[in-house]
């Protein structure tokens, strides 16, 4: 373990990430890991309007892991719960930074998440503004457990198509992953 945990380590160094977790999700969780990003680009005198978005993308990918993700498990006490999922932050070798996520999802979730993430990723920001708005006026879907803009919110804040993958798992789950570059 020690030794591959040394190669994650030089792995993701080269890789540019600024910061990983794998876990439990929660509110909570969301919080801790939003405040110490931003404490970190503040410390880095990121430009505000890029420390911005990297956060923007930082809360909607860790929603959707909180939503969508189908690992869960009940909080001690029995207050609420939290979601399986991973998340990465770092910087490309351009410099931009980038925001991924994974997490399992049902199976059945997969066609229907491909079909939103391909018609986002085809448009450019007038089609996206235009989108957000038909999509906030007609509300959330039966299918979605939040607004259902949260992939809209995410290649408006991107610097690059949203890029997305979804590989199957076993018979009930796939793994959902996607990144945004700021």
């Amino acid at each position: 373990m020690t030794p591959a945990m040394f190669e994650d380590y030089e792995k993701f160094r080269r890789d540019g990430v600024m910061l990983y977790f794998n876990g439990p999700v929660s509110q909570a969780v969301l919080e801790g890991i939003a405040d110490i990003m931003r404490r970190r680009m503040d410390s880095e005198d990121t430009e505000r309007a890029v420390a911005r978005k990297v956060f923007a993308l930082l809360v909607e990918q860790m929603q959707n892991i909180v939503r969508y993700s189908c690992e869960r498990a009940a909080l001690e006490g029995g207050e609420g719960e939290f979601a399986q999922g991973q998340v990465v932050v770092g910087r490309e070798a351009d410099g931009s930074f980038f925001v991924a996520s994974g997490n399992r999802i049902r199976a059945g979730d997969g066609r229907r998440l491909s079909e939103r993430l391909l018609r986002v990723q085809g448009m450019n920001r007038p089609d996206l503004k235009a989108y957000y708005r038909e999509c906030r006026r007609a509300g959330p879907d039966a299918e979605s457990a939040g607004a259902g803009l949260g992939f809209i919110e995410m290649a408006r804040h991107a610097a690059k198509p949203l890029d997305f993958a979804i590989v199957p798992v076993d018979r009930d789950t796939s793994f959902f992953s996607v990144k945004a570059t700021a």
